[in-house]
């Protein structure tokens, strides 16, 4: 029992102690999905290696005890590595950055920080399968294998859903090493001692042909976890939550494929062709869930037992169960197979080393095959077909050693099966929303990118991985184009620019009216420069410009990697709350930037509002202003915060903004004139700002980063926040007088359109910004009886819209797509 209590427990431990090292590899390598895929294959390698080192040095040892606590202990005390050499690496990863050879680096980089721990966390399984050898070891290492792999999901459900929100990176770290160390004295020699006999003739080791078959098998495993993580984003979204869902479900299912398939092992007369069925199986099983995504919403809803945030990750939780564990159990069911096929029972700690740095050789070629080659060349959802096929030929290569030629069947039609679901079902994020139809369609190596747009106002969307990104309404624009234009209205003698994220390119295209000289954009996912053309009319096509310099790379890690400097800094991050942006809301992060600005130089980040609850708004201004010497935040169409720092005394100057004739234009045609400062002057200066600063809200820091978990803390609609958010800066200004169109735009987004539309019609002085947004709350109006079919009421809300803003084309727009849709259903009638 105390043995079954350390495998579980070390489990945890080592589990806890792998997700603080990815975080850390994450602030130096980044986390676009070639740093994913390298860190992957260096942990897979750390893992393969300690295997079969100390598989081998328990076999031979005469006290396999202590080579047991000597793997368990290292892992421990090596967990540290990471942490005390980061400087050492942040240090060393410029140089290597700036060779050019950035998939090494960063290889390098985590095989320097993490191989000594997963060298050692390689070693118990094998060491444990030593202690246990003998009649029945297969199954008893099985068990074994099965407990630690599920005190892993144990471990992974804590720390994605518990620990890393409540104590951070570096306190997981230790309670992982703590109970590493504590399962220690679980191990006890009586009893276990007494297994380890010998036989004079053992047997052969295994042989050539288990060894490819094992390594073919670990590298499809990786691929498919490359898959999953792309594709059911689509549903469990890109949250801290939804990739510890997806880590949990497959340690979760491997951890139970184990200790049920030590069964299936034992009755199996040749395992061999036991695991050439699973192969098949799992290549049919993975096909399935990731071609009926679409259901996944409605099956999580009805598996949702509690009310708010726990019944929504709940739901999730156990939809995911249904979509993922049958292909992880099959998964899990592999090992018990494999060594009851190729492992000797005299020689379990060596066999099991040996087949376990196979089947990890081939996990870490699987983030690389899936990333650089799969993705790459075909996009994922033909990957998903081949990987079903390579699956199928791996079960047909086992039905052919065992002779086994009937059987052997099973490969193409397993195959055929899986055609047949792949090409029956919708590719995930090409389905368009409601109205609009599908522009740009694009399953790149680094994400899917689709473009929805609407014909009659030629409204566009942009979203990547299913989650809207770009927008093109009103608040919307007025937040792209102030991010391009007020950082050169804080410096108009600036001369190099850099924005992290090109999004539709509307930000990259207004700073690009300017008369700067480069500007370099930093964009994670480069299909969204084919998307980007598109949003033309917004952004005047940046990519043409021959001052734009575009880096496939995020802008966090650029700016790490590289010692060039900047006059402005323009950072376009995505939701705060989303698994890789967190980390571009940090202190770190905001020092870096402040580090990278020339002398003058300013810096400008986006914050949404929605979806952001009012402690967390308050903990990014805060972290902003405790950076910058002196700091700023703007208001952009009410859902918006623009947020401007600097390390000397900033002043803006409007004039300068309107200087080019097209910057001019943008701005126009979104409600801004230079006749009217109060829009574009900011809401919050240092003064006001110093409240926050002083406050005892605690930073965001890339080791405890309260704003990635906000799903928790903002369950119901996500527009909610904006009016809390927008308020909180009110309150704040020192004049203390709000004008009539900040508290209607709080009032429009609660959505009480009528009493919204009031206060635009209070302004004692009608400004083109309060007519515009007395036009969009009427529009809107007007769009809502449209949806509903009520045309004539539609139609005077409409024209209402119109004249209340007659230089915004999109009222034409909609009073002649009402007219037409009224003369359709009268033609209907």
């Amino acid at each position: 029992m105390s043995f079954s209590i350390f495998a579980l427990l070390s489990g945890v431990g080592v589990l806890l102690a792998q997700i603080a090292w990815n975080r850390q590899l994450l602030l130096i390598t980044g986390g676009s999905i070639d740093a994913t895929a390298v860190v992957l294959s260096a942990f897979m390698l750390g893992l393969g290696f300690g295997g079969r080192y100390f598989g081998r040095r328990a076999e031979q040892s005469a006290n396999p005890v202590l080579t047991l606590r000597i793997t368990a202990a290292g892992a421990a005390l090596c967990s540290f590595v990471p942490l005390l050499i980061a400087p050492l690496a942040t240090t060393l990863y410029p140089a290597l950055y700036s060779s050019g050879l950035q998939l090494p680096a960063r290889f390098v980089i985590a095989l320097l920080m993490i191989f000594p721990a997963t060298f050692f966390a390689g070693g118990i399984v094998p060491s444990m399968a030593r202690l246990v050898e003998g009649p029945g070891g297969a199954a008893r290492v099985s068990r074994l294998y099965g407990l630690n792999s599920l005190g892993s999901a144990l471990g992974g459900f804590l720390a994605g859903f518990i620990l890393l929100e409540a104590i951070g990176i570096t306190f997981t770290l230790i309670l992982g090493a703590a109970l590493t160390i504590a399962s220690l004295f679980l191990i006890k020699a009586p009893g276990l001692q007494a297994k380890c006999i010998k036989e004079t003739d053992p047997g052969v080791k295994p042989g050539m042909f288990f060894l490819w078959v094992y390594f073919a098998s670990g590298m499809l495993a990786l691929s498919w976890e490359m898959v999953w993580s792309r594709q059911l984003t689509f549903v469990l979204g890109n949250s801290t939550y939804a990739f510890a869902t997806m880590g949990m479900m497959v340690l979760l299912g491997i951890g139970i494929g184990s200790i049920a398939g030590r069964r299936i092992a034992a009755a199996a007369g040749k395992p061999l062709v036991s695991f050439g069925v699973v192969q098949v199986l799992l290549g049919v099983a993975s096909v399935i869930p990731l071609m009926a995504l679409g259901s996944f919403s409605s099956l999580s809803g009805k598996l949702s037992f509690f009310s708010g945030w726990a019944g929504s990750i709940s739901g999730d939780i156990l939809a995911a169960m249904v979509y993922m564990l049958p292909s992880t159990v099959l998964m899990g069911v592999t090992f018990p197979l494999m060594v009851k096929a190729a492992a000797r029972e005299q020689k379990l700690g060596e066999d099991v080393g040996i087949l376990s740095m196979a089947n990890c050789m081939g996990a870490a070629a699987g983030p690389i095959l899936a990333s650089q080659v799969l993705f790459r060349f075909l996009g994922v959802t033909p990957s998903v077909l081949l990987l079903a096929c390579m699956n199928a030929s791996l079960g047909f290569f086992a039905f052919w050693k065992s002779r086994r030629l009937m059987l052997s069947l099973l490969a193409p039609l397993g195959a055929i099966v899986s055609v047949i679901l792949i090409l029956g079902a919708r590719t995930p994020g090409s389905k368009p929303p409601g109205g609009m139809n599908l522009v740009f369609f694009e399953e790149g190596r680094t994400a899917t990118v689709a473009v929805f747009g609407r014909e009659w106002d030629n409204h566009r969307s942009l979203r990547i991985n299913g989650v809207e990104e770009v927008p093109v309404d009103q608040a919307s624009l007025e937040a792209f184009y102030l991010l391009g234009h007020l950082p050169w209205g804080y410096n108009p003698e600036a001369k190099t620019a850099m924005a992290v994220a090109m999004g539709g390119g509307i930000t990259s295209g207004a700073l690009l009216t300017h008369p700067i000289d480069t500007l370099v954009c930093a964009e994670i996912c480069p299909e969204v420069v084919l998307a980007a053309i598109h949003f033309e009319k917004q952004n005047q096509r940046p990519d043409l410009d021959p001052r734009f310099e575009l880096v496939g790379d995020d802008g966090r890690n650029f700016l790490l990697g590289s010692d060039r400097k900047f006059d402005l800094i323009v950072c376009d991050a995505t939701h705060p709350g989303s698994s890789e942006s967190w980390l571009l809301y940090t202190e770190e992060y905001y020092s870096l930037v402040l580090s990278r600005l020339e002398p003058g130089g300013v810096a400008a980040q986006w914050v949404p509002l929605h979806r952001l609850p009012v402690e967390e708004f308050t903990r990014i201004i805060a972290t902003w202003s405790r950076v910058f010497p002196d700091a700023a935040v703007h208001s952009a169409g009410g859902r918006h915060a623009i947020l401007i720092g600097s390390a000397e005394i900033l002043q803006l100057d409007i004039a300068s903004i309107f200087g080019d004739s097209i910057a001019a234009e943008q701005l126009i045609a979104t409600g801004f004139r230079e006749d009217e400062p109060e829009f574009l002057q900011p809401l919050l200066s240092s003064d006001e700002l110093l409240l926050t600063v002083e406050s005892p809200i605690r930073s965001n820091t890339d080791d405890l980063a309260p704003c990635q978990f906000l799903i928790r803390k903002c369950q119901g609609d996500p527009q909610q926040t904006i009016g809390e958010n927008m308020s909180l800066m009110l309150s704040l200004d020192a004049d203390g007088e709000a004008s009539p169109v900040h508290i209607g735009q709080i009032i429009y987004w609660n959505t009480m359109l009528p009493q919204a539309a009031e206060f635009f019609r209070s302004e004692e002085v009608p400004s083109a910004m309060g007519r515009r947004w007395l036009s969009a709350t009427l529009s809107t109006g007007a769009e809502l009886l449209y949806n509903e079919g009520r045309y004539r009421e539609a139609l005077e809300l409409a024209d209402m819209a119109w004249a209340a803003d007659p230089e915004w084309k999109r009222n034409i727009d909609l009073v002649i797509e009402i007219n037409r849709a009224q003369s359709y259903a009268q033609e209907e009638l």
